[in-house]
């Protein structure tokens, strides 16, 4: 499967392998299986204890019908973008900036999967068929085949419901994630950026004052910050008695709220 290649603002492309067509199949039918095998179980636990047929309608809706339905939603949301299937087969859904998709996301992808469904598409097929006429089958037919032609023809090899949700189905092996560019979450709503300076450095730039205090962290050696942040204040005339680790993750900080609000 190639390589699905994604720019971000931050001077790199985030690589994904995508999730070849085999694998999704797969996933799909492990999961079919599961949903199939809970039905089955629900079903003659029901029929052996409830005889009567109205009460037993409004269990199998309760205990089979509506959790058989809710199966992908809540599985990709308490396993983070995975169904059992999809964690079988070592794939997993993403947001297009490779973050855990969003509970609107899933929701979103979810409310597509209904027309999407092969299952759903093969009853329509069989049900126009049944008509016998030749407008009816082909009508059955673009069904049937629209939703392929959309996931090979798709930028990212995308299915109808990930396009309407920005999310892409990718292999667990991420080449480079949203933590190797300079991304910072600013989570503080007042945030106020200190140095307004840091604009006029490139991405290229910023890269390797991350790279700098990324080694200086780990290696518990800041001699390279100190000599980065004392060059950076000279060229962006900046005067400071920040600590050079403080210094350098408050620019990437500022950096980042400045780019994402203009």
């Amino acid at each position: 499967m190639p390589i699905i290649k994604i720019p971000t603002a931050f001077n790199i492309d985030l690589e994904f392998e995508g999730a070849d067509l085999g694998r999704r199949s797969v996933a799909y039918l492990i999961d079919l299986l599961i949903r199939i095998a809970y039905m089955v179980l629900v079903g003659m636990l029901i029929s052996r204890n409830v005889s009567n047929s109205n009460t037993a309608d409004v269990l199998m809706f309760l205990f089979m019908i509506i959790p058989v339905s809710l199966y992908y939603l809540i599985s990709e949301i308490l396993m983070k973008g995975q169904s059992l299937g999809k964690r079988a087969m070592d794939i997993k859904v993403v947001s297009l900036i490779g973050n855990t998709p969003s509970l609107s996301q899933i929701l979103l992808r979810w409310m597509f999967r209904l027309v999407e469904s092969p299952i759903f598409t093969l009853t329509i097929i069989l049900t126009m068929v049944e008509e016998s006429s030749a407008f009816t089958i082909l009508i059955s037919l673009a069904i049937a085949i629209i939703p392929v032609i959309i996931v090979f023809r798709s930028a990212y090899n995308q299915r109808l419901g990930d396009i309407a949700a920005g999310t892409i189905i990718v292999r667990n092996r991420q080449r480079h994630t949203i933590q190797d560019t300079i991304f910072r979450e600013i989570d503080q709503v007042d945030y106020v950026p200190r140095f307004s300076q840091i604009l006029r450095l490139s991405d290229k730039d910023l890269s390797k004052i991350k790279s700098v205090l990324d080694t200086s962290m780990r290696n518990n050696d800041w001699a390279v910050a100190t000599r980065m942040s004392e060059k950076i204040k000279q060229v962006l005339h900046i005067e400071t008695d920040m600590e050079p680790a403080t210094f350098l993750e408050t620019l990437l900080n500022d950096y980042n709220y400045l780019v994402t609000r203009k």
